[in-house]
């Protein structure tokens, strides 16, 4: 099996589907049943506040997707195309 150029995006693709369902839920429990995700304000108080980051960025780093090699990786893909393009127009002059 050939390794692939893109393997953080490969296995995003994988796990697109679940995070997607995921991210739907908790949408839903926020909006219909006003629940919210927290962390507590300080180890030493029972004080709870809501999570600062995106539930999309909590789920990427549960099934261990760095969002930032993500991104590269989709520049990489977009700049592929650009130079696949670009080689397929000069071909046909």
């Amino acid at each position: 099996m050939p390794v692939s150029n893109y393997p953080v995006y490969e296995k995003y693709g994988h796990i697109s589907d679940i995070t997607h369902a995921m991210s739907t839920f908790l949408d839903w429990l926020e909006k219909q049943k006003g629940l919210r995700l927290c962390e507590a304000y300080k180890p030493q108080y029972e004080w709870y506040v809501p999570i600062c980051g995106s539930k999309e960025e909590l789920l990427l780093e549960f099934f261990g997707i760095n969002l930032a090699d993500l991104e590269n990786e989709r520049w990489m893909m977009v700049k592929e195309q650009k130079n696949a393009g670009a080689s397929a127009h000069a071909g046909m002059n």
